[in-house]
């Protein structure tokens, strides 16, 4: 089984057509991490995200003229999928992941659902992994013995520098998410090495 870490394409030209979101969840109005409260039910299932412009926040779809919501998109590193092309069926034999439908604050006409894991591994390979400041300086190794192998995917701790998890898919999820409009343009699926 291989696995890759899961990540949005950044470049520009994927965006140019495209509105984002603010870096953070929010619950009652209140910036929230994600990785302090991911397993807190109740908070994550009223989480809220917010749209940007150039401007700053924007509470109305009919503010964008020229740019649309993301088929993907992620907050702290979470991923999140347009509701619109999500295909719940692709995804009921995955093991050890939840979809939470998450609303941008205002009027707009798409959610989206957040890719929530119910599970949070540290099975990094401290030895033979190698961690820079910047993520593409780094090397990254997971130990199979501690992943479990009834799961296709989970937040990795234990690797980022401030305390937000990476998304780690097996090859079964991976091969799910690729039957989705447009992933190839917005997601990255980095093989990682397991010994």
């Amino acid at each position: 089984m291989n696995y890759y870490q899961l990540r949005i394409n950044e470049e520009n030209k994927v965006w140019k057509k495209y509105f984002t979101f603010n870096q953070y969840f929010y619950y009652k109005k209140e910036e929230v991490k994600f990785h302090l409260i991911h397993n807190l039910e109740n908070v994550v299932n009223n989480l809220k995200i917010q749209a940007l412009n150039s401007q700053g926040i924007v509470l109305d779809q009919n503010e964008f003229t020229k740019s649309t919501a993301p088929n993907f998109n992620r907050t702290q590193s979470i991923m999140l999928i347009k509701d619109s092309i999500f295909k719940k069926e692709l995804f009921e034999d995955i093991k050890g992941l939840e979809f939470i439908t998450i609303q941008i604050e205002g009027k707009f006409q798409n959610n989206y659902k957040l890719m929530n894991f119910t599970n949070v591994i540290d099975c990094v390979d401290h030895v033979n992994s190698i961690r820079k400041q910047f993520t593409f300086f780094s090397k990254l190794i997971l130990l199979k013995s501690k992943i479990p192998k009834e799961i296709d995917g989970f937040f990795l701790s234990g690797w980022d520098l401030y305390g937000e998890f990476e998304i780690i898919v097996n090859d079964k999820l991976r091969n799910q998410l690729l039957k989705l409009e447009k992933v190839k343009d917005f997601l990255i699926f980095d093989e990682i090495q397991v010994i």
